[in-house]
């Protein structure tokens, strides 16, 4: 056992020697720690960043205002009419046709998916969602409500254009 112990600690002996006179030999190198280089590095990457995330020119959207607020939808269930009456709060924010508005920095909502619209609408009540300007609304709100104006803007047209066509087209 004596013997393995010193052949042991002899080759641990030989190995850190051949390891130190190579570890002396390596080419050192500074780049990594070249300031100039980091802060330039950084800078580029926080232009990307900034081009990325900073805010864009967004062009207003039109509003709605020569004509009168008509339901586009077909009411035909009585799901649709409460919603029909719910989406009257909307209005303010989302537009007429549910097209949204960029003044009041509310999205474009008409025809989207019902779920969709119930989910955003049940997680902003609860919290998981937070949007200061929709909590007043949202209070008076049951899930039967948040249904029923969700059906209502998933019937409404994607788009403005198919929107006004439809408020002529009733007319």
């Amino acid at each position: 056992m004596t013997r393995l112990t010193v052949f042991l600690s002899v080759l641990t002996g030989f190995v850190l020697i051949l390891v130190l006179n190579t570890y002396k030999t390596l080419p050192v190198s500074n780049e990594k720690f070249d300031l100039v280089k980091t802060e330039k590095a950084y800078k580029e990457h926080a232009e990307k960043v900034l081009e990325v995330t900073g805010p864009k020119e967004v062009e207003a959207v039109a509003e709605v205002a020569d004509v009168e607020y008509a339901p586009v939808v077909d009411l035909n269930t009585p799901q649709l009419v409460a919603g029909h009456k719910i989406f009257g709060q909307c209005i303010a924010c989302h537009g007429k046709g549910g097209e949204g508005k960029a003044s009041q920095k509310a999205p474009h909502i008409g025809g989207q998916y019902d779920w969709y619209i119930e989910k955003q609408l049940t997680d902003m009540k609860a919290g998981a969602r937070i949007n200061a300007a929709m909590m007043p609304i949202l209070k008076g709100l049951s899930p039967q409500d948040m249904k029923d104006a969700a059906a209502y803007v998933s019937q409404l047209p994607w788009n403005k254009e198919a929107y006004l066509a439809a408020l002529k087209a009733k007319k």
